[in-house]
């Protein structure tokens, strides 16, 4: 056997006893690496944190020109409170709409509370402004001075029409979302907080009006007064024109007539036709059980190109179980309804009046041009043979298979559209005062945007154009639909197949080393 020489690399050890430690070190440092990575997701998806990444498609959305002059226009600080649960479909294009305000404008200031990791933020927030315990998911805007609104997250969205209306044709089927309002609605509600003193307005009693302040569900207005001191922060008189010195008061821009059920006396009705003449805004909702008397509106009405003959309106293709109220999502080309005819909305009337312009050759000299908003279905009729409280279809004057107009807007003294000028008399004339009582006010929107409808009412009466030109952003839906198994077997995959796979690769690399 030839000696080895000392100096012969092949005498040498195959691994340096230096370079096994730092190997062996390495891995000791991934491998503890790996296992504190894994318990830490593990330990964040215990405790709730959740990370979202908005999918949407890049499509270059921008804020709309009336939004961008809303935000240049803040004077004052607004705080947008988000009383939102992260885990909900709807956070993250709340958030990152939020986020676009607050980046066009250092007036719009963002606080985000997580009602289930912080409860007693959360608790402030709702006791701050009234909430409610069971308020959630909603944004408080805070304009300073006591001006606040409130944007719930049942106002912003559009649902899928072929879906409500297998829903209101009875179908069990599941409501999917495809359009978000929330720039609709939070824009409006900046608008609303930058208002200096609340516009003045009118509501007229005495004549079997539905009750301002009653929570009944069927002819309460309770809902609707919220909506017009909240929402449309208006002051609300509530005004008698019975006595010689009653009069509606020239600061007030808006007089709201909900369904009176008895006849005005005509020193009431000149006085209202005297505050048109001079450029007021009316809201005339027409009772439905006060046609066989009549109220003496039907002829002031006639004077300003609206007609309300005695007969109801109904619909053979989309109506209840009572046949005689009417689902309609027949809207005219009025400004005023764009925004429910671009998302596909539906109004609820639960017995709906005829109310339509008077015919092009009939109506009196310099009355203004009065627009359908809604009309029933191609499968509407008529009901006019009334008597003793019951209506019934007279072939000689009725009318069926035809759409039949519920709800009428009339302008005069400005240019039609968007814009008024100054001294402008508009009027919205709707063929039944029970479609904003408590009920058909609350009705979930899916099914009924009457909410939506009274909000777009009162803009275009006062010129607000921000809630009539803003649309909805689609929303599209990425859906993964696993069996149980299937979730189990891939939760085991990606919390233990795939960490033990990267810690066996690990450790053979050290052994074969080693070896």
């Amino acid at each position: 056997m030839n000696p080895v020489e000392p100096n012969d690399p092949a005498a040498r050890p195959s691994f340096e006893p230096g370079r096994r430690f730092r190997v062996g070190f390495s891995v000791a440092v991934a491998v503890v690496s790996l296992l504190a990575l894994v318990a830490m997701i593990n330990f964040w998806a215990v405790t709730r944190h959740v990370w979202r990444f908005d999918v949407r498609a890049r499509d270059g959305t921008v804020l709309s020109p009336l939004t961008l002059q809303t935000l240049a226009g803040l004077t004052n600080t607004v705080t947008a409170s988000v009383l939102f649960n992260p885990e909900d479909d709807l956070f993250g294009h709340v958030d990152g709409l939020l986020r676009e305000y607050a980046a066009r404008s250092p007036q719009v200031r963002i606080e985000v509370i997580d009602p289930i990791r912080n409860p007693g933020s959360a608790q402030l927030l709702k006791s701050r402004y009234k909430l409610g315990a069971d308020a959630g998911n909603l944004v408080v805007f805070d304009g300073g001075g006591g001006r606040s609104r409130v944007v719930t997250s049942g106002q912003l969205s559009v649902y899928n029409s072929e879906d409500t209306q297998a829903l209101m044709a009875g179908e069990n089927r599941e409501i999917r979302r495809s359009g978000f309002t929330g720039e609709y609605h939070f824009t409006s509600a900046l608008a609303a907080v930058q208002e200096g003193d609340p516009v003045r307005a009118a509501y007229l009693l005495g004549h079997g009006e539905h009750p301002p302040d009653s929570q009944e569900p069927l002819l309460g207005y309770s809902r609707f007064m919220e909506l017009l001191t909240g929402e449309k922060n208006l002051q609300v008189e509530l005004l008698r024109l019975g006595g010689a010195t009653n009069d509606i008061p020239p600061e007030c821009q808006l007089l709201i007539l909900a369904g009176p059920t008895s006849p005005l006396l005509p020193g009431e009705l000149a006085k209202i036709e005297a505050f048109l003449q001079r450029g007021g805004r009316l809201l005339a909702l027409l009772h439905p059980y006060s046609m066989e008397k009549g109220t003496g509106l039907e002829g002031l009405l006639l004077r300003w190109g609206i007609a309300a003959p005695p007969g109801y309106a109904g619909d053979e293709q989309f109506s209840s179980y009572t046949k005689l109220d009417v689902i309609s999502r027949s809207f005219g080309s009025h400004p005023l309804v764009l925004p429910l005819r671009r998302d596909e909305g539906a109004v609820y009337f639960p017995l709906p009046r005829i109310v339509a312009p008077v015919p092009g050759e009939q109506p009196p000299e310099e009355a203004p041009r009065a627009e359908v908003l809604v009309w029933t279905s191609d499968a509407g009729f008529t009901r006019s043979r009334i008597q003793d409280g019951q209506a019934a279809f007279d072939p000689a004057r009725d009318i069926k298979g035809k759409p039949v107009p519920m709800a009428v807007a009339a302008e005069k003294g400005g240019v039609s559209g968007i814009a008024a000028s100054r001294g402008a008399t508009r009027l919205v004339v709707i063929g039944d005062s029970t479609m904003f009582a408590n009920e058909s006010l609350g009705k979930p929107l899916p099914t009924a945007n009457n909410r939506d409808f009274a909000n777009l009412a009162i803009s275009w009466l006062l010129d607000r154009p921000q809630s009539l030109a803003i649309g909805p952003r689609p929303i599209r839906e990425y859906r993964l639909q696993l069996t149980e198994a299937q979730v189990h077997t891939l939760r085991w995959v990606l919390l233990g197949a795939m960490p033990g796979a990267v810690l066996l690769v690990g450790m053979g690399v050290w052994f074969r080393r080693r070896s």
